[in-house]
């Protein structure tokens, strides 16, 4: 494909030159030579750049003459792929006319189009896996052929439009038949409104009836779970100390009112319970704000973390359980 690409260029670059520029010339004084090369891509583009280089420099009328004497009749170009021919003709005959300037268009024109020619060309395979990856996106999932199902569901949808057409027509013919379909339909849709606010209503007073959820009393007192964090402390799990230290400071708020008895709530929750005293007002006797806070933190980074505990997390935490008012021995 290459081959083809590239000789194609060749040929349109050489007919496009003697169509553009071609007239009457005089003849050339020497004859060329028949052909120059062979070249590969590398060397001919350099010599065409070597070409155009010496046309930038506005030669005179001997400098041209010259040039066009040296420039061979055709030039052969050799690549793995393929090897070509392409004519000086069209150059030689600008020069002839000494036009340098359409002869340099032709040089550049030539290059490009051996520059673009010779660049590398995506493999065919390699096009495909790629097209192939771009379409199993999510956003192509519905780009594929109508399924047994959806061709399915296309007819029986063109045989009830059929239907209702044909219904619809003929009404006309049937005035009374027209007005009992049209009272039939009517009934139907406030029938299905009429269920739904019932089915609403229903449900409304389903819930409504239903008992209001009964608080639990909590299963161990701030004495039992304190016992339980010194048991735990004493063999060295200390993280089982942190946790059971920080629900005997939630019994003794359960305790003193503080908050209520309802286990079914996180640690956030319970600390969200306790309010700061209002400012102004003289603070109440037990402040379970700080204590609390520390104990939250503490269980957070022990208990659900697990970034382990020692004994003076333990100790820390009986501390916060003297604040909120429990009586350690």
């Amino acid at each position: 494909m290459n081959r083809c690409l590239f000789c194609a260029v060749i040929a349109l670059s050489s007919l496009w030159g003697s169509a553009a520029f071609g007239r009457a010339q005089r003849p050339p004084s020497d004859a060329p030579q028949s052909s120059a090369g062979p070249y590969d891509t590398a060397s001919f583009l350099a010599e065409l750049h070597r070409l155009a280089a010496v046309l930038k420099k506005n030669p005179s009328t001997n400098e041209m003459v010259a040039l066009r004497d040296s420039l061979p009749r055709r030039w052969t170009v050799s690549t793995p792929e393929f090897t070509c021919s392409v004519s000086s003709e069209p150059l030689r005959n600008q020069l002839t006319s000494l036009s340098a300037s359409k002869a340099l268009v032709w040089v550049d024109h030539l290059a490009a189009e051996v520059q673009a020619s010779s660049s590398p060309q995506t493999a065919l395979p390699q096009a495909r896996s790629e097209l192939n990856r771009i379409l199993a996106r999510a956003e192509f999932a519905a780009v594929r052929p109508p399924s047994a199902w959806d061709l399915l569901r296309e007819r029986i949808a063109v045989w009830v439009g059929r239907m209702l057409l044909w219904l619809f027509s003929g009404l006309d013919r049937y005035p009374i038949g027209g007005k009992i379909l049209f009272w039939l339909i009517l009934l139907g849709v406030a029938g299905c409104i009429a269920l739904g606010l019932f089915r609403f209503l229903a449900s409304r007073d389903r819930m409504a009836a239903l008992p209001p959820s009964v608080s639990l009393p909590a299963s161990r007192t701030w004495q039992e779970w304190v016992r339980a964090a010194r048991e735990a402390a004493s063999r060295g799990d200390f993280r089982e100390a942190v946790h059971s230290a920080y629900w005997a400071g939630i019994a003794r708020l359960e305790d003193a009112g503080v908050v209520p008895q309802d286990r079914t709530k996180t640690p956030r929750e319970y600390l969200r319970l306790v309010a700061e005293p209002v400012p102004g007002e003289l603070a109440p006797k037990l402040a379970p704000r700080e204590p609390l806070a520390g104990l939250t933190s503490r269980l957070e980074r022990v208990w659900y973390a697990n970034r382990g505990a020692g004994p003076e997390d333990f100790h820390e935490s009986l501390r916060q359980l003297e604040a909120l008012g429990c009586l350690l021995e």
